[in-house]
Order: structure tokens, then sequence, then C-alpha cells
């Protein structure tokens, strides 16, 4: 946009020097003539001079301002009682500086000083050269039209500011955006690398190990059949049989993990998995629920079903319970799932030690805002955790 508005004051500020010149020339003041026409030809030069240094060199503006200041005083004394174009190119060089200094320093104080600077020298002027009559009128007239034109500029300028800070904005966000989603991309990626390693080692701990003992048990009771060891046979086949049933519940609950299309259904999704651990490891789980008004969004209730797997299987594995107890309620706002056994317990100063799913647990809570509390004795566990706010 620079270019065109210098094309522009060149134009103008040409048209009044041809204008005057051509004016005092029929007066044959040739003098005149010649310094006037330098003169117009500097003013005009410093114009495109000041395009090629504004970004350049900051002294510039301590030698830009006074000279072309100098010059427009020149031409308009040059002028005055010589040619009827003094006024009008003196109010028309004022509207040119103070709109170049808006276009360069935009509507900042640099730009305010030097219009109220040029603005002043105008009507000083103005005053000096003009008749006592007409002076007041005439100068309301002036400072109504520059005053128009300079708040054109002014509110062009604040529009291009908004623009440009729009657009800044604007790529501003779209970097974010695609730094979200490619951390969205690798959050993702992580997430599903750490599960299925996560599962791997949990099918290995379950169906590899479970069937390894299994196994041996198995040939252990042959080998005490083969002895006509009958009681201790029968004692073996029992602890199979026991360890059996544990494997397949906790192969059960790793299964159930994988399952990509589990019930769109909270009820149904949380009942089913409290049927399934009853059926494998036949312990009776007592199950309160209520999710009339879930407000939580589909994230939030799978970690909370995550929760409830994770602390069911650890039952399985390691409560040796007799009974389970298992509450979910949503109320609006809040999430709140509790899972209590009366097994052995555990130490719960000794969680990290290879405690991995509470571990798990504890991320879980943490990702969704919530709370996780967990306590244990030797008359069992409890395991706490809440959501106060929906998301």
């Amino acid at each position: 946009m620079i270019f065109p508005f210098y094309i522009f004051l060149s134009l103008l500020m040409g048209y009044f020097g041809i204008a005057s010149v051509i004016e005092i020339w029929e007066t044959n003041q040739n003098g005149i003539v010649l310094l006037l026409s330098v003169l117009f030809l500097l003013y005009i030069s410093m114009f495109w001079l000041n395009v090629l240094w504004v970004d350049r060199n900051t002294k510039w503006w301590f030698f830009y301002y006074p000279i072309q200041t100098a010059l427009i005083l020149g031409i308009v004394f040059l002028l005055n009682g010589r040619s009827t174009t003094g006024l009008s190119f003196l109010f028309s060089a004022t509207v040119s500086m103070v709109g170049e200094a808006l276009g360069v320093w935009g509507n900042s104080r640099r730009s305010l000083f030097l219009g109220i600077f040029y603005v002043g020298l105008m009507i000083c002027i103005f005053y000096l050269f003009s008749e006592q009559a007409v002076f007041f009128s005439s100068l309301a007239g002036l400072l109504v039209n520059g005053g128009a034109i300079i708040l054109f500029m002014v509110m062009f300028n604040q529009q291009f500011i908004q623009r440009q800070k729009a657009i800044e904005l604007a790529e501003s966000l779209e970097s974010a955006n695609a730094k979200l989603a490619a951390s969205a991309a690798k959050i993702e990626s992580l997430t599903l690398q750490n599960e299925r390693q996560r599962m791997a080692r949990e099918l290995h701990d379950t169906l590899a190990q479970g069937v390894a003992g299994l196994v041996l048990q198995l040939e252990a009771g042959k080998a005490h059949l083969s002895a006509d060891r009958k009681e201790r046979a029968s004692s073996i086949v029992e602890q199979a049989l026991l360890r059996a049933r544990s494997t397949l519940a906790e192969s059960r609950a790793a299964i159930d993990d994988l399952r990509s299309a589990s019930s769109t259904n909270l009820s149904e999704s949380i009942q089913e998995k409290v049927n399934r651990f009853t059926q494998a490891t036949g312990i009776p789980c007592d199950l309160e629920i209520s999710v009339s008004e879930n407000q939580f969004s589909n994230e939030t209730t799978t970690h909370a079903l995550n929760i409830l797997s994770e602390a069911l299987a650890n039952v399985t594995r390691h409560a040796q319970a007799k009974k389970v107890h298992v509450k979910f309620l949503i109320q609006k706002e809040k999430l709140e799932l509790e899972i209590q056994d009366d097994g052995k317990g555990f130490d719960v100063s000794q969680e990290s030690s290879g405690h991995y799913g509470l571990v798990g647990m504890r991320e879980r809570a943490r990702l969704t805002n919530g709370n996780l509390n967990i306590e244990s004795n030797q008359n069992g566990t409890r395991i706490h955790f809440i959501i106060a706010g929906a998301k």
C-alpha cells in the first residue's frame, strides 16, 4: 500500500508545482520559477527517499522532517502574493505529512505529536498570510475538511491493525492446532503402545504362568496316580481346579479390556463386568448403581470402567476375598466409584512396588482430574474414586 500512497502524493504535489510555476512564469519572474521548481522537486524527492530509508536508519527521521518542514515553508513564502495555490498547497502538504506519519508509525504518540506540530504550523502560516476578515471562516473549513481526512486515515489505520492482529491470531491458532493435533496423535500412539504392552504383560502373567502351573500340577497328579497315591492326587487336582478358575477369571478380565466394542449403555457395561467377575471367580458381588443423570464424557466414564476392571482383577489375583461390594453412582456433575472387599489386604505404603495395576488406576484418576483413595488392612481393601464436576 505504501507505493500507491507516494504516487498519489507525487501527483498531487506535482500538480501544485506545475500550476504555480505556470502562473508565476506569466509574470516573467524567471528566478522565482527556477527556485520554486527546485524546491518542489526536492520536496517530492524527499518522499521517495523516505520510502528507501524508512526501515533502515532511525537517524534519518532527524534529517527528514526538518528538511521537509523547511521546504514547505520555502515554497509557501515563494507562493505568497505570487500564486493563488499557496494556501491550498499548505493545506495539502500538512495533510500529506500527517498521513505519512500515520502510515509509518500508525496511531502512536509520535504520529500525534507530528500531527499537532504540522497543524499548528499550518494555522500560524495561514494566520500570517490570510486576511483577518476571512481567517476564522476559512480556517474552520480547512480544519473540518482536513480533520475528516485525518480521521479517515486514523480509522483506516485502526482497521488495518485489527486485521493484522486477526491474521496473526489466526496463524497462531492454526499453528497451535497443528501442534495439538500432532501431540494428540503422539499421545494416542503412545497410549495405544503402552496399553498393548500392559495387556501383553497381563496375558503373560495370567495365561502363560497359569497354564504352566496347571501343567506342573497335572504332571504331579499323574505321578501320584501311577504310584497309587489317590488321596494326594485328588488334592492336587482340587488345587489345579482352583488355579484353572483363577486363570480363567484373570484371562477374561484381560480380554474384556481388549474389547473395542463394548456396550454403549453405561449401566449394562458395569453390570456385565460385575457378572463376569462373579461367574469366573464364584465370589458374590453386591452392586449399587445409579447413572440416570450422566453428564460425563465417554472418555471419563471409560477411565472409570477401567478402574473398576483393574480393581476386580486385583481382587481375583490377590485378595482371597469372600465377598465384594461395588458402588457406581453418577449424580449430575459428580461421579463416585467404590470397590470394597473382605480379603487379606496389603501394605498401601508398598503400593508402587510391583502393583502396576494400582499405579495405572492413579494415572487414570489424574487424567480425569479425579481423586483416588486406597485403604487396605487385614480386614479388606477399599478403593474410592470420585470426580466432582463433569468433563
